[in-house]
């Protein structure tokens, strides 16, 4: 800090004119860098990645789990040295109002920056009036997990949404969202802290943060995802909805319409018309193919334990925050191999 002073010093001695801006300016980009020494920078980042928005670079600390969104455009105003490692970005919220993030997170560009507001770690934009979810996105590679309900309860009886589970239920004859996954696998946890990490992990679901959500968006979360009595959706919003790039209500309801298209189609048709019985992967994937046009099966993976179905693993590409087809979101693809040859389906 001392040095810095001594810089004003000599600066304002040259221009005394310009003595006020010089020590606001300093003092303001020494403040904002948390001891390092900024370097003035007027230029917008596009952000190519998610990467955590840093209060401190020395220390590493993120308050509300801040993190860009790929496709943004972020105000750069300063870099921590003329061969940056960091810049110094201006949000459009407060405390504090800029924030560290690594240079290789995205590139620079002359355009002029959109105000954009960072979302919060419920997943909930500050201001509704900015959210980055009103601008397109580019598509990305998903994966769908649809778990046959009957299945899942074999082998978790305990669970909460598995005590009261009746044969009369929907859940009982239809597929249940487990989750929505960016790919690859490991693109998970997006600025997310050790401690909400390691309770994911755990499965101590009850002490991540909630996720607020519409109430309608709630209502069809609950009937589609019978897990949220176990507060499934804490878990799959910071593991997965976290790298999606949107807030929380945009990710539950591509998520939901998915499923809501799988459901309504030949696949689950199959399914509810087999109970007790045995399928083969051929099978399964043929109804894809009727259903969602030729080569939809070979997008579709099946998971077993113990000679049930248990799950579909569905590969998928599509733009976040679009209306999410199905039809179109398999249609363009990669292929995904492996899983079971087949399996009962349970009553």
């Amino acid at each position: 800090m001392t040095k810095v002073l001594k810089q004003i010093t000599v600066l304002s001695v040259k221009r005394p004119a310009t003595y006020p801006v010089l020590v606001g300016v300093s003092l303001l980009l020494f403040c904002a860098g948390v001891g390092h020494a900024t370097v003035p920078l007027e230029a917008v980042l596009l952000a190519e990645q998610t990467c955590p928005a840093l209060a401190s670079i020395k220390r590493d600390t993120n308050p509300g789990n801040l993190g860009l969104t790929p496709g943004e455009r972020y105000r750069v105003i300063g870099k921590n040295r003329e061969d940056a490692s960091h810049y110094l970005i201006q949000l459009d919220r407060t405390p504090p109002a800029q924030r560290w993030v690594a240079a290789n997170c995205g590139r620079l560009s002359p355009e002029s920056p959109t105000p954009v507001t960072l979302p919060d770690r419920t997943g909930k934009p500050s201001r509704e009036s900015e959210s980055p979810t009103d601008r397109p996105r580019p598509p990305q590679q998903l994966v769908l997990a649809a778990s046959w309900q009957n299945a899942f309860c074999t082998f978790s009886t305990r669970s909460p949404e598995c005590l009261k589970l009746d044969p009369g239920d929907a859940a009982a004859q239809r597929f249940s969202l487990h989750g929505l996954w960016p790919q690859p696998m490991g693109n998970s946890y997006c600025g997310v802290s050790d401690r909400d990490r390691r309770d994911s992990k755990a499965g101590e679901w009850h002490d991540l943060p909630r996720v607020e959500l519409r109430a309608d968006i709630r209502a069809r979360l609950d009937g589609l995802m019978p897990g949220t009595r176990s507060d499934l959706q804490r878990h799959q919003w910071t593991k997965h909805g976290t790298c999606y790039g949107t807030d929380a209500n945009t990710y539950f309801v591509d998520a939901l319409e998915l499923m809501e298209q799988l459901n309504a189609s030949p696949v689950r048709t199959l399914f509810a018309n087999n109970l007790g019985k045995h399928l083969s992967a051929t099978e399964v994937r043929d109804a894809f193919n009727r259903a969602f046009g030729r080569s939809a099966g070979r997008r579709a993976r099946l998971e077993c334990k113990d000679g049930l179905i248990t799950e579909l693993r569905i590969s998928l590409r599509g733009a976040p925050g679009t209306a999410a087809d199905l039809r179109e979101w398999l249609s363009t693809a990669p292929a995904k191999s492996g899983g079971c040859r087949g399996g009962r389906i349970q009553r």
